[in-house]
Parts: C-alpha cells; sequence; structure tokens
C-alpha cells in the first residue's frame, strides 16, 4: 500500500469514528473536524517529500501551510490572526495557479513495481518494467499518468492500487493486455475502456484497485508521450 493511499484512508476512518460518536452523543464531530482538518494538508506534504526525495515546493507549502492553518483553527495563534492568514493563504493559492498550479514532472524506470505521487501537480511517468507486478499511485488535488506501453507484465500478472481524491489517474496500457478494473467510487469514478478483443483466455491480467472521492481513474490505450 502506498503511503498517499494510507493517509487518505487513515483520514476516511477518522472522520467516519467521528461521525459515529457524533451520532452516540460522545463527542462534536463538526468541531473536531473544523479544528484539526489541516493535520491531513501536513501529513500529504510529508508524504510528497518523502516520495519525491526531499522538501520541494509542494511539499513545503503543504506542511507550512497546514501548521499555520492548523494556529488558526485550534486558536493557537489567537482570534485576530485569524482572518489575516487566511488572506495570506488565499493571496498564496491565487500566485500558485497564476504560475502554473504546481509544476509539471516527467520520468521514467523499469522497476516492476510502480509507484507514483501527484499532490497540487501534474506528474507524467512511465515503466518499461519486463515483469511488472505491483504498484500503487495517488493523485490528491492533482493529475498523474502512468504510460506502461512500454512494460511487459509478469507471468503471473500485475496487480496495482489506484486512489484519486479530487485527482485524476490515467493508466495507458498496450493493446493485448488483459484488464480488470474494480474499486470503491464515491462522488467520483473508475473507467475501463480498453480493448477486449486482443488478448486470450491464459493472458496475464492487470488488475487495478481504485479509491475514487471526487476524482477519476481511466485504464485506457493511448500513444506514448515519450
Amino acid at each position: 500500500m502506498s503511503a498517499g493511499r494510507a493517509v487518505i484512508g487513515a483520514a476516511l476512518v477518522a472522520v467516519g469514528v467521528l461521525l459515529l460518536a457524533d451520532v452516540a452523543g460522545l463527542a462534536k464531530a463538526g468541531g473536531i473536524i473544523a479544528d484539526w482538518w489541516p493535520l491531513l494538508l501536513v501529513a500529504l506534504g510529508i508524504v510528497q517529500a518523502s516520495s519525491g526525495g526531499g522538501f520541494g515546493v509542494v511539499s513545503t507549502v503543504l506542511v507550512v501551510g497546514g501548521i499555520v492553518l492548523l494556529g488558526v483553527t485550534t486558536g493557537l495563534f489567537g482570534e485576530d490572526i485569524g482572518g489575516a492568514a487566511w488572506a495570506v493563504a488565499l493571496i498564496a493559492a491565487g500566485g500558485w495557479v497564476l504560475m502554473g498550479w504546481g509544476r509539471r514532472r516527467s520520468s521514467a524506470s523499469a522497476e516492476s513495481e510502480l509507484s507514483g505521487l501527484s499532490i497540487f501537480n501534474v506528474v507524467k511517468l512511465m515503466n518499461r518494467s519486463p515483469a511488472l507486478r505491483a504498484g500503487a499511485l495517488t493523485a490528491v488535488l492533482g493529475t498523474l499518468r502512468m504510460d506502461l506501453t512500454r512494460a511487459t507484465l509478469d507471468p503471473a500478472g500485475a496487480r496495482v492500487s489506484a486512489t484519486a481524491v479530487l485527482g485524476a489517474i490515467d493508466i495507458i496500457v498496450p493493446k493485448g493486455w488483459q484488464v480488470e478494473v474494480r474499486g470503491l467510487p464515491i462522488f467520483g469514478g473508475w473507467d475501463d475502456t480498453t480493448s477486449k478483443a486482443e488478448h486470450g483466455s491464459g493472458s496475464a491480467v492487470f488488475r487495478v484497485q481504485a479509491l475514487v472521492v471526487f476524482g477519476g481513474v481511466e485504464v485506457k490505450h493511448h500513444s506514448r508521450w515519450i
């Protein structure tokens, strides 16, 4: 399981537990979520940094911004600074959009296990593995495109998890692959538009387990971008 998927899953579980506690009269879920939701930004920033080999612009903004917002929502910085902090956050967000909504990053590898993460940016990856068998892809408020048109499946097949939260994941596979997509769409969806006519009954299977929250996951055929 990818770190990004673990963070999103843990956040969903935590919200569910809080809602149950609210129904039971044990806690006020609305107040707790309103005070502590910036922790999710901090966690995503740390995940981005660990996946990208260090703190870059996106991960730093997420961590620092999350800590500042946490101070505002919990009242740590006092009431007077709250309005100014939100104004600065809006200015930073506007600047981010004007600068191109995150950096576009492209890379290629030949690893047998996929790994991809996009948070507030556009990431294009290619895998040329001769025996692809597993992987984990995560997109949060971003777009992740994984090109597998030069990869070959392990004889036992491959299993990939794809998590899209307010984001999109495109997995591009070559014709002839047998594809199976399953998952849980929550105000989102997944789609398999690959051809079913060109693979044999004994072909290795490329399985995708999708978790989609206000986003989309698609497995399809397309021309290579590299």
